[in-house]
């Protein structure tokens, strides 16, 4: 009976093996599927980086085109640049109108002024009303004369700038000599500027 109860021993030890052999071998199976994905996954990851490496590198070149077809765009709408500088020019010459009509209505009050003073001495002589106004007179070169410096100051550059090609300027259209003369300006207003 012993060999019967070793027998039986040895066939529980062959079934344990028996299942023993099969998860082994189940299991070699799944760590060489798990390998293979794992491989599968590594050549997915490196395909993905690559194609997020040009996806990155084409971006980079469209934002450089479209910086670049912006900068264009702005240089082809140059007629903004144009009409604003014709506006602001107009702008100007309407002041500069205006100041003049300011100053010719000003000198014909102190011409006044001057000769209300005359006939006021005729009148009364050197009394107190005749000091006030001489007084007024008299203060008008000093409390004018910043106003007058900074008129001076911002037309005399314009004034004094040469006049480059004249010969060749007469000889272009009428547009083409408004846009030289617009040109000679900005050179002389950037020259004024880069001195102060």
């Amino acid at each position: 009976m012993e060999s019967e109860a070793i027998s039986q021993d040895i066939e529980a030890l062959e079934g344990e093996l028996s299942n023993l052999r099969s998860r082994v071998e189940g299991d070699s199976s799944a760590f060489a599927t798990l390998e293979q994905q794992v491989a599968e996954l590594r050549e997915t990851l490196l395909r993905t980086r690559e194609t997020v490496a040009e996806r990155e590198a084409r971006l980079t070149e469209k934002q450089k085109e479209l910086a670049e077809a912006k900068r264009l765009e702005a240089l082809a709408a140059y007629e903004h640049d144009l009409a604003s500088q014709r506006e602001a020019g107009e702008r100007a010459a309407t002041a500069a109108t205006d100041f003049l009509a300011a100053l010719d209505t000003y000198d014909d009050e102190t011409l006044r002024l001057r000769l209300l003073l005359e006939e006021m001495r005729a009148a009364f002589g050197s009394d107190e009303r005749v000091a006030e106004v001489e007084s007024v007179l008299a203060d008008e070169p000093a409390r004018l004369r910043g106003t007058w410096e900074a008129v001076l100051a911002a037309t005399k550059w314009r004034l004094d700038a040469p006049v480059e090609n004249e010969a060749a300027i007469e000889g272009l259209t009428q547009d083409l000599q408004e846009l030289a003369q617009q040109e000679r300006r900005r050179a002389r207003i950037k020259e004024y500027f880069g001195k102060s």
